[in-house]
């Protein structure tokens, strides 16, 4: 299996964001396994957003991703450059609320992430297999996946009323990232560029990290909106024939190669590589990332193996107090398998006890709690929004101590749900012998009901 990646060294950028117009500078630092791609704010670094789609918060003429209290702008062409590379953790530094949108293409991030080189890390890669078709319809447009042993991308466009027109493209595998896809640059037509500027985005667009194409017909209405809003002002006779200004394009189908390159981008959000052959018929970033929604629910359905950032996504403990580190097996409202790998660094040896340490019996239970929590998933709607906390500890029994060096297993079965309220019971063992026994009750409540 392949490992994960990071960078070997820190790469940083600075320019406009294309929808606020505002300057910002990005540092892209090398990241440990599991810790996912982490944009942070460069000025509060208690504010920060993971890359995943489930923290997409806006799909309006770029992809946005949000946390309680931190939002990023515009990611899908950085994120696209990084899922090329294979790329699975860094932590990414920004002091502003946008990615600089450079030339308008992901070539300068590619190169760049090349330039500095890849590092491979101890953990493996986290994979998605398709095996069967997952599929999404909005009016005319359509996007679907279907199980293909690789990575590959066939989409179509068509824009009637402007010199685009239909367009097609196939991307065999990511290997013809660079030189296929990664220098097509975003693009808009005449009639969107006003529609853009009246509401408000595209504040950063200039004529140089975009193209514009021209629409079939131009009235003097639709020049007179345009030169009130830009520096530029323009005539009938300077428009061009193809693109504002007879831009040379990388590509004869440049716009639907750039349309690849965000779909590749709102796909990585789902945090894992993956296989398939992806379908698009003028899918935009809220089918692609509505796709992504359903794959990611489709994985969380079908298997019951998470590592450590993805038990983050589920429970809301964090270090120092997350003491589970893989889920390796389970069954929806069932039971659920776990392993705690008990370090001689835990905080609570410096004290239970001096030449001694000895985990405590509490902190097993704990372990246990925090792994029944999996038995929630689709028990209870919007699991996400939940915590299960205990209520009730009916019995527990230590048998055996358990001391660092441990590899602690843990299995916690469902014994009865209702109402909102679950009796639980577990074991841990070590080394197949049981060394702790409980039987618990928790109740399951709204996880910002009391903020």
């Amino acid at each position: 299996m392949n490992k994960q990646k990071t960078l070997n060294e820190i790469v940083s950028f600075k320019g406009i964001g294309l929808h606020t117009g505002l300057e910002s500078t990005i540092h892209i630092k090398p990241s440990n396994s599991d810790t996912g791609i982490v944009f942070r704010d460069l000025n509060n670094p208690d504010k920060s957003v993971l890359a995943n789609i489930k923290n997409v918060k806006k799909t309006n003429r770029g992809t946005t991703i949000s946390s309680k209290n931190f939002e990023v702008h515009t990611v899908e062409h950085l994120m696209s450059a990084l899922y090329s590379h294979a790329i699975d953790n860094v932590l990414i530094e920004i002091d502003g609320n946008e990615v600089p949108i450079l030339d308008g293409s992901a070539k300068n991030f590619y190169d760049s992430f090349k330039k500095a080189g890849i590092k491979i890390l101890e953990k493996d890669k986290q994979v998605i297999e398709i095996d069967s078709e997952i599929s999404i319809i909005k009016d005319d447009t359509s996007l679907k996946i279907l199980p293909y042993d690789g990575y590959k991308i066939t989409f179509e466009i068509e824009f009637q009323d402007c010199s685009i027109k239909k367009q097609k493209f196939i991307l065999e595998n990511l290997n013809d990232f660079r030189k296929e896809i990664a220098p097509c640059r975003t693009f808009c037509t005449f009639s969107e560029v006003i529609k853009l500027q009246k509401s408000g985005l595209s504040l950063g667009g200039n004529f140089d990290n975009a193209i514009i194409y021209l629409d079939d017909s131009i009235s003097d209405e639709q020049i007179d909106d345009f030169n009130k809003n830009t520096s530029e002002c323009i005539t009938k006779d300077n428009i061009g024939i193809k693109t504002y200004k007879n831009k040379k394009l990388v590509f004869k189908n440049e716009a639907v190669r750039h349309k690849i390159l965000d779909l590749i981008g709102d796909l990585s959000l789902i945090g894992k590589e993956i296989k398939g052959h992806i379908i698009s018929k003028k899918s935009g970033h809220f089918l692609n990332t509505e796709l992504a929604k359903k794959i990611d629910l489709k994985q969380n359905i079908n298997k019951f193996k998470y590592n450590r950032l993805e038990i983050e996504k589920i429970i809301p403990h964090r270090h120092p107090f997350l003491l589970i580190d893989e889920i390796i097996d389970g069954k929806l409202g069932e039971y659920v398998c776990a392993v705690k790998y008990v370090s001689k660094n835990e905080s609570y040896f410096k004290g239970h006890f001096p030449g001694n340490p000895i985990m405590p019996g509490v902190l097993i239970i704990e372990c246990m709690a925090q792994t029944s929590c999996f038995l929630s998933l689709k028990t209870v709607g919007s699991p996400e929004n939940k915590l299960m906390l205990l209520s009730v500890i009916k019995s527990s029994k230590f048998i055996k101590k358990v001391v660092p060096g441990d590899k602690l297993f843990l299995r916690v079965e469902l014994i009865k749900f209702r109402l909102n309220n679950a009796l639980i019971k577990g074991i841990a063992k070590v080394d197949d012998e049981i060394v702790a026994e409980a039987e618990w009750m928790a109740t399951v409540v709204d996880k910002y009901e009391n903020t």
